[in-house]
Formats: C-alpha cells, structure tokens, sequence
C-alpha cells in the first residue's frame, strides 16, 4: 500500500469535492507561495486569485445536496443508534457547511463507539486546522502517528502544515522529513522544504529540494517551482535538473 498523503482508511473521501478540508492546505499553501514570489523575485500568479480559483463558492444546489444527505444520515444513525460510521459522515457534512460545532459533536459521538478508530482523530485534526485550534489539531494527529497510523505520510504532512501555520520552520522540516523516510517519491515534501529554506534565505537547500521536486515527477507546483529556479539559477537548463 502507498503510503503517500494518508490511507484510504484514514481519509475517506466524500462524493464531490470536500472544499472545508481543501482549505487548510490552502492556507498553507498561499504562505508558502507569498514566500516564494516574494523572497526569490518571481513574477507568478496572484496567490489571492489561486485560493480563489481552488476553493471556489459553494453554490445553493451543492448546500442542497448536503443538506439531503444529512437527512438521510440522521435516519440512518436513528436507526442504526450503535453504528458509528453514520456518525462519523454527520461530521464529514457539517464541516462541509462549516458548522464546526455540529461536526465535533457527532464525531465525538462516532469515537464513543470507535475509540481507536484513526480516521477519527484524522478528521478531528482536519476540523481543528480549520478553526485554528492548531495545540488540539496538533494532539488529533499525534495520536494517529502514536498508535497505528505512524506508517502513513498523512499525519506527518498535517503536522508539518500545523508548524508552517504557526511559523515553526525547523519542526516543520522534521515532520516533512519523516514524510520522506515513509516515501521517498512523495513530491510535495520537497516543495514544502524548498519554500521554507528560501525563507530563511538559504539559496543552495531550497535549490536541492526544488529539483528534487521536479526529478520526482513534480506535480501541482511544477510552473511555480520551474519560475523560482529559472530565478535563482539562470544559467542553467531545466533539462540538466531532469
């Protein structure tokens, strides 16, 4: 099984996309690029304009559709009053709503009934990134990496992000590096450290994990990723990194 993000077990993914959970990467992801237009010179795309175009609107129909799950799944938890895992999908589409509150209530009903189930805490994390409560979403994915789920890059990324978003750079780069002793091909730790070594202004690291990047395949950031190195290394041929 690839270890790369998380599991399938430990984040199940809801029908469409999950825009709440999108946005704590997000923010992430828009220091991260602030940092890298801003310290290496380059002319990119607005980072405003990209968590726009990523995170988008909810629309009327799509808050429709959720509410018509919720509906089926309360009847379902009804009926079903020792079964967490109707619980456990309240949660997911209260936190798509945004409605935090109802969400860690019904997860905390799922983890009554499921108490070392990591998907859990996985999703209690997620949910505490997102209101900015980083000390209890720091706790969440601890316990996943504490008890079985320490094989999957997932938690380790989480709480990599969880230090960037409260500026800890040098225990960021500790998390993200036992992302890459889980999987050596998982590119977006590369992208991560390269950002924070430009940040800290040293040049020669962050060219180490940008290329690394790019020889691992790239991915999402490669324009990005292709622009800073084009800047801090003008003389030398993108195919020479490849």
């Amino acid at each position: 099984m690839s270890s790369n993000e998380v599991s399938s077990d430990l984040a199940p993914a809801l029908e469409g996309e999950d825009l709440a959970m999108a946005s704590n990467r997000l923010l992430v992801l828009t220091i991260l690029s602030t940092i890298i237009v801003v310290v290496s010179g380059c002319v990119t795309k607005d980072v405003k304009q990209v968590k726009n175009d990523l995170i988008g609107s909810e629309s009327e129909g799509r808050n429709t559709v959720i509410d018509i799950k919720i509906e089926k799944y309360q009847a379902l938890s009804s009926e079903f009053p020792k079964e967490p895992r109707y619980r456990e999908r309240l949660a997911r589409l209260y936190w798509m709503k945004r409605d935090h509150t109802r969400a860690l209530s019904y997860l905390s009903q799922a983890r009554r009934l499921d108490p070392e189930n990591p998907k859990y805490f996985y999703l209690e994390g997620t949910i505490y990134m997102g209101i900015q409560n980083y000390r209890l979403a720091e706790a969440a994915f601890k316990e996943i990496i504490d008890g079985e789920g320490s094989q999957f890059t997932g938690p380790y990324l989480q709480l990599a992000e969880i230090s960037l978003l409260q500026e800890k750079e040098l225990k960021a780069i500790e998390y993200l590096e036992q992302c890459q002793e889980l999987d050596p091909t998982f590119t977006t730790p590369h992208y991560y450290m390269g950002g924070i070594w430009l940040a800290r202004r040293d040049e020669e690291k962050a060219i180490e994990h940008f290329e690394a990047y790019l020889k691992l395949g790239g991915g999402i950031y490669q324009d990005e990723v292709l622009q800073v190195l084009n800047r801090l290394q003008p003389s030398i041929r993108i195919h020479q990194i490849r």
